[in-house]
């Protein structure tokens, strides 16, 4: 008898244990699957900014609210600007980072990388002169004075 009951404990033991880790597994999923939502609509944000001819500035750790009503946890994301590999060119990496309900414990971390052209350059201003120039071309110079 004494044999049967230890075996059931330490089979009960072991099956809390299966279920413990089931659970922080399922909690670091659901973690990470928002943090990845979060993290693409931060550098969507980002993005249309620079569409707008904002210049991406660098974010450290900023608190973003969760569209999930039901995270346990906080999170935080970071922008990071640096210059591209090549002239013109700017590295832009977003990071969001899911934190346990202590605030200390991170549960997920997710980060997208963009290679966007540097609004600063002024394209605009080059694609519009541009423009300008083949419209003049199509219709055969007339204002030019030709």
């Amino acid at each position: 008898m004494i044999l049967a009951l230890s075996i059931l404990g330490m089979s009960l033991a072991i099956l809390a244990q299966l279920a413990r880790t089931g659970v922080s597994a399922a909690r670091e999923a659901r973690a990470l699957a928002t943090a990845r939502v979060l993290c693409q609509s931060k550098l969507n944000e980002q993005l249309l900014n620079i569409q707008a001819g904002q210049s991406p500035a660098t974010i450290i750790d900023a608190p973003i609210e969760s569209f999930d009503s039901q995270s346990a946890g906080s999170f935080v994301y970071s922008v990071e600007v640096m210059p591209g590999r090549l002239d013109g060119l700017l590295s832009l990496r977003v990071a969001v980072k899911a934190l346990g309900n202590n605030g200390e414990e991170t549960l997920a971390n997710y980060a997208l990388d963009r290679w966007v052209i540097d609004p600063l350059l002024g394209l605009e201003t080059a694609e519009a002169e541009e423009l300008a120039a083949r419209e003049e071309i199509a219709s055969g110079g007339a204002e030019a004075g030709i």
